[in-house]
């Protein structure tokens, strides 16, 4: 079986490499599957084995001394980010989303490809370009043409936190890797209230890939494959979602064959009502990322344009077994004059 090959000079969002240590940190069962190239500008180059009940922070202190530039890939256990404190000031840490979904080897492998690709500098100045838009209207609105769908979000509520998971990492941050998104949420939910909603009312066509996350497995991996593939239904046809105050009060299928998708989602707000609730907008921004056939989370940057494209999450982890994800390629984002400020079809 060939290696998972690692270029880390070609990860353009760690920076400039020249007088650092490269680190990987990755379950045991992978030690002997991961190869780092050795280029010319890192000092030297490691990996440092992490499985299920190790701790991160005693890692960093004890075997990763700063400066270190640091990639994680984990899928065989959850992986917790450290605390501000404990990364250091001399440290950039990014962190492959490879456990709440499954996650191949030949994932790791075309998505390290993502991310070799990925222009960091390009992704800064898609963000700035956003919210200078969006700093210039009232409103936005989510518009799906050929369903005849629109939704107002009332972007400029104080009640709300953006989160930017792009660019080049500074000293002491960490990030997604591969990188590529902007999101919105509610601030309170970090305050365990899942009561708080984003200001969104309207039609919203549902339409695209979805990404099921999952939380500490109190289920069967069959039962996560199972929702995902009924969900994915609306791959090709929409699901129409009736929202009021942040809350979808009402589903229907655009065409029969999404009425699977519509039926699990219903499963899923009969189950827990807190899925109704659009916790997040998420704006994906990495148009160099391929998609992964089949339920992935790294999927979830996914542009398909130098536009982007827009996702909306549902549900919560940990509060809720399943965090949802589906990304709306067909749907763009307009100002109150109907200016293009994201998305959209190519």
């Amino acid at each position: 079986m060939s290696k998972i090959t690692i270029h880390p000079e070609r990860l353009r969002q760690f920076g400039n490499g020249k007088g650092n240590v490269f680190y990987v940190v990755t379950n045991s069962r992978l030690l002997d599957k991961i190869k780092i190239e050795y280029e010319n500008h890192y000092k030297d180059y490691k990996i440092i084995s992490y499985d299920k009940g190790d701790n991160f922070s005693r890692i960093l202190s004890e075997l990763i001394p700063e400066p270190a530039h640091i990639l994680v890939i984990t899928p065989d256990c959850y992986f917790r980010s450290p605390e501000p404190e404990h990364l250091g000031q001399h440290r950039k840490l990014c962190i492959m989303a490879c456990n709440s979904t499954p996650t191949s080897v030949e994932s790791i492998e075309h998505f390290l490809e993502c991310g070799e690709k990925t222009d960091p500098y390009e992704q800064e100045k898609i963000s700035e370009q956003f919210f200078a838009k969006g700093e210039a209207a009232s409103h936005l609105k989510f518009v799906d043409e050929k369903c005849k769908t629109v939704t107002i979000f009332r972007h400029l509520d104080d009640g709300i936190q953006w989160h930017e998971q792009i660019g080049e990492l500074q000293w002491g941050e960490q990030q997604l890797f591969p990188s590529g998104e902007i999101s919105v949420l509610p601030v309170d939910i970090f305050t365990l209230n899942l009561n708080v909603k984003l200001d969104i009312n309207g039609k919203l066509a549902l339409k695209g890939i979805p990404v099921l996350h999952s939380g500490t497995p109190s289920f069967l991996p069959d039962d996560q494959e199972r929702i995902f593939q009924a969900l994915y239904a609306m791959r090709n046809h929409a699901v129409i979602a009736s929202v009021h105050e942040g809350v979808i009060t009402n589903i229907e299928a655009s065409d029969p064959s999404a009425q699977s998708a519509v039926d699990m989602l219903q499963a899923m707000f009969d189950v827990d009502s807190r899925y109704r609730i659009i916790i997040e907008i998420g704006f994906g921004v990495n148009r160099h990322l391929k998609l992964f056939p089949g339920n992935s989370a790294m999927n979830e940057v996914y542009a398909n344009n130098i536009n982007g494209t827009v996702h909306f999450g549902l549900g919560l982890i940990p509060h809720t077994q399943y965090h949802l994800d589906i990304i709306c390629p067909s749907i763009k984002v307009l100002s109150d004059k109907d200016e293009l400020v994201f998305g959209g079809m190519k």
